[in-house]
């Protein structure tokens, strides 16, 4: 797997959960280096099949609470079972820290087991934290050779106290991060899944204006001409030809909203593909030099911008975009390129539908790859009756 086409095409809430989980694994190092640097195991105080158990035991520990931490990071719920092998792990290595001939190692080692207990312990209620802690510290403390000297052994306690809240917090802050990340990324998610329905939404209300109120005038008109024909009037005739005008007049209603529907702004597209693109993590350069244009041409021509940049985000590995519009000579030129061009070149469906969209208005669509970038051009006569309230486009933006 190309690890940098993945860091490109991944989102932030990737990203961030990648370095998340990567900042867990030095926890699996903690224990040996701790122990290892014990003087007691340094001089050979301590037999090496002693020394290898006290380290394959606060490794397991480690490696318990490196999981539970894992776990957190990617979104997974802590259950009971959870916290059942957390506390058995902690047992197990209180147990044999304690029963290993080691002397003076016993604290630190107890210190770094506790550690470990404390430090996914916020997944299950971040009121532990402190009592447990302080009843950790106060059980190693009453252990150690400085029990029966209160003046040595409270500032211990305290900085043992504070150096496992330290801890405590510090991997609760990460996986707080990733939850922070993962919640904006849902709120994104369910924003543009509520601007499409508010959209549909708007589409039904105005074809339910515009059809509801014209089907009710043709049923009831229907049943009058029914009921006039039945009797042989003349009037059945004049009424029939107001159905069929009610009709029409209803067809164009719904043309015209349908085509205002698939109208897309240019100057509108542009800005959004900067923000498109720099959310996406690719510089872009955005330029536009055009005068008023008709309607047709200027929907094209924010459709070639959409499906451009679209393609960009979906199928490259792009960390530059340089996007132009100008119209020079009665032609609307529109080019696009990155720098993220990998792979054959392909057909795509969606530039196939552009090209297609394109050719009624006499526009000719193209493409090229080469040296790792990717060209995309369009060109598209700019004749027609301006719309008086569409202006031209002019400026640059880079992102």
């Amino acid at each position: 797997m190309n690890l940098r086409r993945w860091w490109r095409g991944t989102d932030d809430l990737g990203r961030v959960t990648l370095y998340t989980r990567s900042s867990v694994l030095p926890l699996l190092f903690v224990g040996p280096f701790v122990l290892g640097s014990i003087p007691s195991v340094q001089n050979g105080d301590v037999s090496e099949p002693v020394a290898l158990t006290l380290v394959a035991t606060v490794f397991g520990m480690s490696l318990v609470a490196a999981y539970l931490l894992d776990r957190q990071v990617v979104g997974r719920v802590l259950t009971r079972p959870y916290l059942a092998l957390l506390v058995g792990a902690a047992l197990l290595t209180t147990v044999t820290v304690v029963a290993l001939p080691i002397g003076n190692a016993r604290g630190p080692a107890l210190l770094t087991a506790a550690a470990f207990l404390v430090a996914p312990i916020g997944a299950f209620g971040a009121r532990y934290y402190v009592p447990l802690s302080l009843a950790l510290v106060l059980a190693i403390g009453l252990q150690s050779n400085v029990r029966d000297q209160p003046q040595r052994l409270v500032p211990l306690v305290v900085q043992m106290l504070l150096l496992l809240i330290a801890v405590a917090c510090t991997a609760q802050v990460s996986v707080w991060l990733t939850t922070v990340v993962r919640r904006l990324a849902d709120a994104d998610r369910t924003r543009a899944e509520l601007a499409v329905a508010e959209e549909r939404l708007r589409f039904a209300r105005d074809l339910h204006d515009i059809v509801g109120r014209d089907l009710s005038a043709i049923a009831v008109t229907s049943d009058l001409v029914a009921e006039l024909a039945r009797r042989g009037r003349p009037e059945a005739a004049e009424r029939a030809e107001e159905v069929r005008t009610i009709a029409q007049e209803s067809l164009r209603q719904v043309r015209a909203a349908v085509r205002g529907y698939r109208t897309i702004d240019l100057r509108t597209e542009l800005e959004g593909s900067a923000a498109l693109l720099r959310s996406a993590g690719v510089t872009s350069r955005v330029s536009a030099d055009v005068g008023p244009l008709p309607d047709d041409v200027r929907t094209a021509t924010a459709w070639v911008v959409r499906e451009g940049v679209t393609n960009v985000v979906r199928h490259s590995t792009a960390t530059r975009c340089r996007i132009e519009v100008r119209e020079e000579g009665g032609t609307v030129h529109v080019r696009l390129e990155n720098d993220g061009a990998s792979g054959p070149l392909g057909h795509g469906s969606g530039l196939v539908g552009l090209a297609e969209r394109l050719r009624p208005l006499g526009g000719e669509l193209s493409f090229e790859q080469r040296n790792g970038s990717f060209v995309l051009r369009a060109e598209l006569p700019a004749d027609g009756a301006p719309a008086a309230a569409e202006p031209g486009v002019a400026g640059e933006v880079r992102a």
